[in-house]
């Protein structure tokens, strides 16, 4: 019900990693013609400075593309670019720290990294972020904060951020119990496919009157109306 919305966002990330514009013309400048040609770029920018080449030069050394995968020397340059506050890279980290890969797991740290990428405006890490600080990995609970990110994920697309809105306001955790305004949530997560969110909704409903649930459901459409997807 609250999963890490890591896998959509690196795999995008892959898929820039190795994409280049064709030039139109003879005297622009050229684009690579390899993995190698790429990690020869992504090398000479990486030692340049630039956090963005960073990111990627580790993510062609960790999954191998131009050899042999090399997780370590691409923690590596995730680390300077995210010290260089590339929120990617960030983001990446955070994972990294979440689910225990290259790295020991330590919610703490991924905390840190999330919360970092998030104040960029990261959907996937707000998102992340919110489910820490609602399940209280890594540090305390705070499903008041946890609210804020959420509605912050939803904002940017995230709809699994829609059920767990829908919970807070069902169970008043973090925000004030309102049923009309956990069933616009549970309408959202709902008609946007996420699993569990039928049931909680006609649970929800269940407990409301024939209006509450009219008002519920166009405060849905009023979302949808504001947040094209």
């Amino acid at each position: 019900m609250r999963k890490p919305a890591a896998a959509l966002l690196l795999a995008m990330a892959a898929l820039v990693a190795t994409a280049h514009p064709t030039a139109s013309r003879a005297d622009e400048v050229p684009v690579p013609r390899s993995y190698g040609d790429a990690m020869r770029w992504y090398r000479d920018a990486s030692r340049a400075g630039d956090p963005k080449a960073m990111f990627y030069l580790g993510l062609t050394l960790e999954q191998g593309l131009q050899d042999r995968p090399r997780p370590h020397e691409a923690l590596d340059w995730y680390r300077r670019s995210a010290e260089a506050g590339f929120a990617l890279a960030q983001f990446k980290l955070g994972v990294l720290h979440q689910t225990g890969t290259i790295v020991g797991r330590d919610l703490a740290r991924a905390r840190e990294w999330y919360e970092k990428a998030a104040a960029q405006g990261m959907a996937a890490a707000q998102y992340n972020l919110a489910v820490l600080l609602d399940t209280g990995g890594g540090g305390p609970v705070d499903q008041g904060r946890a609210a804020e990110w959420y509605l912050k994920a939803a904002s940017s697309g995230v709809a699994e951020a829609y059920l767990n809105l829908g919970n807070l306001y069902a169970r008043g955790a973090g925000v004030p119990a309102d049923a009309v305004e956990s069933l616009k949530w549970l309408i959202l997560a709902d008609d946007a496919g996420i699993e569990a969110a039928a049931g909680l909704r006609e649970s929800v409903a269940g407990v409301l009157n024939e209006d509450e649930r009219a008002r519920a459901a166009a405060a849905a459409e009023a979302w949808k109306t504001a947040h094209p997807r």
